[in-house]
């Protein structure tokens, strides 16, 4: 019974395509009649013979499309078996005209294009553009040449873009010669590509996309922010501390009037060295030492929980839900490093793709029934118009505030706060003027107390 309900099948399928072959070929036979009639009568109108017309393009020259001039009995047959191949399920083969080479790449294609530098935030340090190293934001480059100097802010993928062509007016770069990009290095950057500045030719190419090319393209840029150490001393200690760091390297504190310090390091952790418990992590930003932290009564780091705000969702922005990492949030947002235009949403992601901040600029808390201690985070500016906002940290155990402390953030991006508060129930987050800051890999320790 199988067998023949699959050659009923078969033949059926056969006498709908044999039908169809006859209705298409009949359909295109009437229709070229009917075009042979409307041609014969040229006593008025004149034959349907339109001359080709021509179409000036600017890319290509001039090409040639011929208007329709009703379809012949050959062509109607063409049709039929065009419709039957494509019943059949197979392709239809393209004419030449379909897909035009070009053949003349003499004249000039009258275009233009970006060229770039590509800025990124160099973690390792080590001059290479590696997997973990991310684009920066907001970092000026300058042109300078023949013709009128130029400048950009990179783009939020790291693209400092210039517009360049040899037939038009109106681009960054328009003549042959000898350009110089130059990156503004920002204060307390460093250029790890050792190519702050660098030259290339623009030559003429007609025929090429902005008909002039650069020999070579600019390479990219690499920027780290310098290593520091920095804070300000409490009132009650009695000596200027001493850090001691990777590599035996010491480092003695030099504090001015008003307490405050500076001290370049490298990677690696920093102890100090009247309390040896007490240990820093330097890792690829400078870290602000808060004074809690030199009378917190141990390093807790290792034991605490990183919160990264990478694993609540996989785009777009969240309003932080309480709960999360087993804390209360108030109005806490994060967002993806690409939801937001402004740079510091992009060069203030420390982990993953997500970030932190409050919302609306307003003040922004995080709390727990049970005393928390929080050991420190990153924090920056979320917009280059904000730089050098100051953010207001402020700690509570029950109704007693028992810490505070003060950050100067940059969009370009983020410090990291050693802030050593202990046994707290509410940290309290606030800027000075109402821009929002960006918070990314904040480490916590909860539950019970040893």
């Amino acid at each position: 019974m199988a067998a023949t309900a699959m050659v009923v099948t078969a033949m059926v399928v056969t006498t709908m395509v044999v039908t169809a072959m006859v209705v298409t070929t009949m359909a295109a036979m009437a229709m070229a009649a009917t075009v042979r009639a409307k041609v014969a009568r040229t006593d008025m109108a004149g034959p349907i013979e339109p001359a080709c017309a021509e179409v000036q393009s600017r890319r290509g020259g001039a090409r040639s499309f011929p208007r329709w001039r009703g379809p012949s009995t050959a062509a109607a047959l063409v049709f039929g078996a065009a419709a039957l191949t494509s019943l059949a399920g197979l392709p239809v083969q393209a004419n030449e005209d379909d897909y035009p080479a070009r053949k003349d790449w003499s004249s000039y294609w009258e275009g233009s294009l970006n060229i770039s530098v590509f800025v990124f935030r160099d973690l390792n340090r080590d001059g290479l553009y590696n997997l973990g190293d991310q684009p920066m934001s907001g970092i000026l480059v300058d042109v300078t040449g023949p013709g009128r100097p130029s400048w950009s802010a990179s783009n939020g993928a790291g693209f400092a873009n210039f517009t360049m062509s040899g037939t038009r007016t109106d681009g960054d770069i328009m003549f042959e010669g000898t350009y110089d990009f130059a990156v503004r290095v920002p204060p307390q950057w460093q250029v790890t590509t050792r190519n702050a500045v660098q030259t290339t030719q623009f030559r003429l190419r007609p025929g090429s996309p902005a008909d002039l090319i650069a020999d070579p393209a600019p390479a990219l840029v690499g920027l780290a922010p310098n290593l520091t150490i920095f804070g300000t001393l409490p009132e009650n200690l009695d000596a200027a501390p001493v850090l001691s760091g990777p590599h035996r390297a010491i480092r003695r504190l030099e504090v001015d009037p008003a307490h405050h310090f500076v001290a370049p390091v490298e990677e690696g952790e920093w102890h100090s060295q009247t309390t040896p418990s007490r240990a820093v992590q330097v890792t690829t930003t400078p870290v602000q030492i808060a004074q809690a932290w030199w009378t917190s009564l141990t390093d807790k780091g290792a034991a605490g929980t990183k919160i990264t705000f990478d694993d609540l969702q996989s785009e777009g922005v969240l309003k932080i839900p309480s709960g999360y990492a087993g804390l209360g949030w108030d109005n806490f947002v994060m967002t993806h490093r690409k939801f937001y235009d402004p740079e510091g949403y992009r060069n203030g992601v420390m982990s993953g793709e997500f970030l932190a901040y409050n919302g609306s600029g307003h003040p922004a808390a995080i709390t727990s029934f049970e005393p928390f201690d929080f050991v420190g985070g990153y924090f920056g500016a979320s917009a280059l118009d904000a730089e050098g906002e100051t953010l207001l940290i402020s700690a509570w155990r029950g109704d007693e505030q028992v810490y505070h402390e003060q950050m100067t953030l940059s969009a370009l991006g983020p410090t990291y706060l050693a802030a050593g508060f202990e046994d707290i129930t509410r940290l309290e987050f606030r800027t000075a003027h109402y821009w929002q800051f960006t918070a990314d890999d904040l480490t916590v320790v909860t539950g019970s107390r040893p």
